[in-house]
């Protein structure tokens, strides 16, 4: 072979090779378009809701005097219709339910029960109802304090005069705050929870709402704890908390409290299982099947929801597990609706 055959070898190897080379790297290239459109386009993986906690029990409504399925509704909402489960924000298609915290009677809650009592100017001894319950009482003032749980429950009875001048809300609701911190009950979640205030006038013995705030001369103050998830916390009363007082005057002065009704459950917020959300038209069907309850009772059989959103119900009985509900809110209507499938809730849990 001669040298000229053999540079025309080299030569065609070489561009055999340069060819192969570039329809390799054009192979390469062209696989990996393909597999990452191929991956875009799968499904997305649906995450599973874990069910940790097992069957739950049934929420603890309070017992509703009417059926929600007496009444008839229209959908008013901004959309003219109902929230999108898994598509719009916060209503997540798998939901958390939360633990909520049982606490238990020490040597220490005795005394710790006296010292409170001391400070609402009860100085006698209490008058031992159970193990975990005990009565203080002194002329007009009586606190009752669960020992268990350190909920408590005071009131005083004093009457008051139409003279008294109300603070302005700011100056009631940091005052309340006050009280409880001096107390020693204002918890870390309830520093930024909703707060509502309805002002008192003085109608012959007792105290009503005021339509006017210069009539008023008491208030009922109410907190709640702060929203988990963006998910407000709520209550069998719609407008009354959980943790609540009457007062007059101002209230930061603790002899200004009327009554002064304090019940708390620690959510443990880290200590959750999730599970299935219903969609928002199988809980509208609850609510016209009767499946609901009724929080704020309309004056009309025929009820405008204007607003539908996902909360938590809390129960005034210790219940272990805090359990998300639809709200169906309109002019003087409210209703609960549980948010978990019926499957996962059972009545002997």
């Amino acid at each position: 072979m001669t040298l000229t055959q053999t540079a025309v070898l080299v030569k065609r190897g070489i561009i055999l090779s340069v060819i192969a080379l570039i329809l390799g790297l054009t192979s390469f290239i062209g696989y990996k378009i393909w597999y990452a459109y191929y991956l875009a386009s799968l499904p997305p993986v649906e995450e599973k809701p874990d069910i940790k906690f097992g069957t739950l029990p049934l929420i603890d409504f309070p017992k509703s005097s009417v059926s929600s399925s007496n009444f008839t509704y229209s959908l008013d909402t901004t959309t003219g219709g109902l929230p999108k489960v898994g598509v719009d924000p916060d209503f997540e298609k798998n939901i958390k339910v939360y633990f909520v915290t049982q606490t238990f009677a020490t040597l220490l809650s005795p005394e710790r029960s006296s010292d409170l009592a001391q400070k609402f100017g009860i100085t006698t001894p209490p008058e031992i109802l159970s193990e975990t319950k005990y009565k203080f009482k002194i002329l007009d003032k009586t606190l009752f304090v669960n020992l268990d749980n350190g909920n408590f429950s005071y009131n005083n009875s004093a009457s008051v005069s139409t003279e008294t001048s109300l603070d302005d809300d700011d100056k009631l609701i940091a005052g309340f705050k006050q009280i409880l911190s001096n107390l020693g009950f204002l918890k870390n979640d309830l520093k930024g929870g909703r707060m509502k205030i309805i002002p008192l006038r003085i109608s012959g013995e007792d105290l009503i709402p005021a339509q006017i705030r210069s009539e008023a001369a008491a208030a009922q103050i109410s907190l709640w704890p702060d929203p988990i998830n963006k998910k407000p916390v709520l209550t069998a009363d719609f407008n009354e908390s959980l943790i609540n007082a009457i007062v007059f005057g101002g209230a930061g002065n603790l002899d200004n409290y009327l009554s002064l009704n304090f019940t708390y459950y620690p959510i443990e917020t880290s200590t959750f299982a999730t599970y299935p959300t219903k969609t928002a038209e199988v809980a509208f069907d609850d609510l016209k099947s009767g499946k609901g309850v009724i929080i704020l009772e309309p004056d009309k059989p025929q009820v405008s929801i204007t607003s539908v959103y996902l909360g938590y119900y809390l129960a005034e009985n210790y219940n272990p597990y805090l359990q998300p509900v639809f709200v169906f809110e309109g002019p003087n209507f409210v209703a609960y609706v549980s948010a978990i499938t019926e499957q996962f809730q059972s009545l002997g849990h």
